[in-house]
This record gives C-alpha cells, sequence and structure tokens, in this order.
C-alpha cells in the first residue's frame, strides 16, 4: 500500500511539472506575440525637400494649376510597400508601410513639384471648390510603381494637361522611368521613387511650359 501511495506522489509531481512547462511555454508564446517589432513608416519626399533652392526664375507667377484627380492601381492602395519580385509576381512588406494613402501621398508631392518647378503658389489639388478656376488641370494615371530586387524603383504613368477648367483636352503623354535604388532598405525604396516622381513632375512643367499662351 505504501508503494501504491508513494508511486502516486511521483505521478502528481511529474503532472505537475507537465502543467507548470506548458503554462511557461504558453506565458513565453504570449510575451512573443505581444513583442513583435513595430511598422516603419514612409510618405515620397518632393523637390523641395531635395533641393531648397530649386524655383525656377522668370516663370509667371499668375499659373493657376490643379492636380488631380490621381489614380493608382488596386494592389498599391494598401499600406504596406510593394516589391514586384517577378514580372507577375507581387510581395507586400510586413513592417514597412506608407505613412498615408499612396494616392494622397502623390497628388500632394506631385502639386508640390510643379508649384517649385514653374514658380507659382497657385496650385491645389483635386477636388478644388467649383468657384475655383484653375488655367491647366493635371490629371494622372499610374500604371506601375514598383520596387524590383535587382535595385530599380520603377513608375510608369499616363497623364493629361486639360485647359479651360478641365474642359480642353491640351497634351495627352506618358512617362516611362527608372531610378537606381542607392542602397538597401526601403527608405532608400522611397527615396528613388520620390525620385521617379520628381522626373515625371519635369516632363509634367515642361509640357506645360511648351503650350501656347492661354488667351
Amino acid at each position: 500500500m505504501l508503494r501504491v501511495h508513494e508511486k502516486g506522489k511521483r505521478m502528481a509531481k511529474v503532472l505537475n511539472s507537465g502543467i507548470a512547462a506548458i503554462s511557461l511555454l504558453s506565458l513565453l508564446f504570449l510575451c512573443g506575440c505581444g513583442a513583435s517589432r513595430p511598422p516603419n513608416y514612409y510618405i515620397l519626399h518632393s523637390l523641395q525637400s531635395e533641393a531648397p533652392g530649386a524655383v525656377k526664375a522668370g516663370a509667371d507667377n499668375d499659373l493657376s494649376i490643379g492636380v488631380g484627380p490621381i489614380k493608382i492601381p488596386e494592389y498599391l492602395d494598401r499600406p504596406q510597400m510593394a516589391t514586384r519580385s517577378t514580372p507577375n509576381r507581387i510581395q507586400f512588406a510586413e513592417f514597412d508601410k506608407w505613412a498615408e494613402s499612396l494616392e494622397k501621398d502623390l497628388t500632394r508631392v506631385l502639386a508640390e513639384n510643379l508649384s517649385i518647378l514653374l514658380s507659382t503658389d497657385r496650385v491645389v489639388v483635386f477636388p478644388w471648390p467649383e468657384s475655383m478656376h484653375v488655367l491647366y488641370q493635371v490629371t494622372v494615371d499610374v500604371a506601375k510603381l514598383d520596387y524590383t530586387p535587382d535595385g530599380k524603383a520603377t513608375l510608369v504613368a499616363g497623364w493629361s494637361v486639360f485647359g479651360d477648367d478641365g474642359r480642353k483636352l491640351l497634351a495627352m503623354k506618358r512617362s516611362r522611368l527608372t531610378v537606381p535604388v542607392q542602397s538597401t532598405g526601403f527608405e532608400a525604396v522611397a527615396s528613388a521613387q520620390s525620385r521617379a516622381v520628381e522626373d515625371m513632375s519635369r516632363e509634367i512643367a515642361a509640357c506645360i511650359e511648351s503650350l501656347p499662351p492661354a488667351p
């Protein structure tokens, strides 16, 4: 009878040890889940951020420009930053995200770039009040804004310039731009994509400057 009692005590001790081990593992698992690293957030930067003295001399300061609407593909309409690993495969970064809607970020940066390149403060973003009349309206349809593992940021976008408060098409063009990513990490990717947007901004500004004077 004593042997049975001692055996029962040993089994109870083993069982209690097992329960304690399971509890410890569960606690470690929960702590691990709660300690996942916070995400990094990025925005595009404008020409002003990269070259504060880049205002062009002699431009028409009364030039009024409306920017937008700007459309982006649905796969880019999300916080996670995208990498095109193959022509048919997109990967999204779990811990590297846009700080705001990419569409809004792109619209704001393009507007600021055009304001600098054309030396005018009269730049508004879509939608603007009906009472406000703009000399030119710029719309953009982004087809691709990607980063590829070979170290390049690519921007492909069709854009149009309208006159007469958006009622008259004056120009329709397409930008295909590739910018090298200068270092590793998604901050360098965001910087390269910003430079691609800057290059497109220059093409749009040059187009507007080439248009005949509005009546």
